[in-house]
C-alpha cells in the first residue's frame, strides 16, 4: 500500500482513493480539495469534473485537464489556510500550494485559494484565485 498522493500521511486505499472510486463522498471542502489533488496526479479528469460545481463545470474543458494532469509530475500538495468547509458548514475556503515537475523537470508551485460549496451533503469545487507565492 503506498501513500496517498494528497500528502494527508494516510495510505491511499484509505484516503482518497474511496472518493475518486466513487465508494464514499468528502465530508469536508478538506478532503474534496485533496481527493482533487490525487485526481490530478493521477488524471482522473472525470472526478474532476464530476466534483466541480454544476453552475461553473461549463468553463471547464475535460481534454485541457487532462494534457495539464498528464503533463506534470505531482510533487507535493501543502494546505496553506481553511476557513468554514467543515461537516456542519455549506461553504468553505481552502487555500493550498501545489508543486509539481514540468516537462522540463522544472519546479513550480501552484498557489491556489478556492471555493467550495455543498449541496444535497455533497462538497463541490466553485472557483479558485491563483496568489501570488
Amino acid at each position: 500500500m503506498k501513500k496517498c498522493y494528497c500528502c494527508s500521511g494516510m495510505k491511499f486505499e484509505e484516503c482518497c482513493d474511496p472518493f475518486l472510486s466513487g465508494n464514499k463522498k468528502p465530508k469536508t471542502a478538506e478532503a474534496l480539495m485533496r481527493s482533487r489533488y490525487s485526481a490530478y496526479a493521477m488524471a482522473n479528469v472525470d472526478y474532476i469534473i464530476r466534483t466541480t460545481h454544476q453552475s461553473k463545470v461549463t468553463f471547464h474543458d475535460a481534454k485541457s485537464i487532462e494534457n495539464w494532469a498528464k503533463s506534470n509530475l505531482w510533487q507535493k500538495l501543502e494546505i496553506v489556510f481553511k476557513d468554514h468547509g467543515n461537516v456542519e458548514d455549506s461553504i468553505g475556503i481552502v487555500e493550498f500550494k501545489a508543486q509539481y515537475l514540468d516537462l522540463q523537470l522544472q519546479t513550480h508551485i501552484h498557489h491556489e485559494r478556492s471555493n467550495f460549496k455543498k449541496e444535497s451533503s455533497e462538497w463541490f469545487f466553485v472557483d479558485g484565485k491563483i496568489m501570488a507565492s
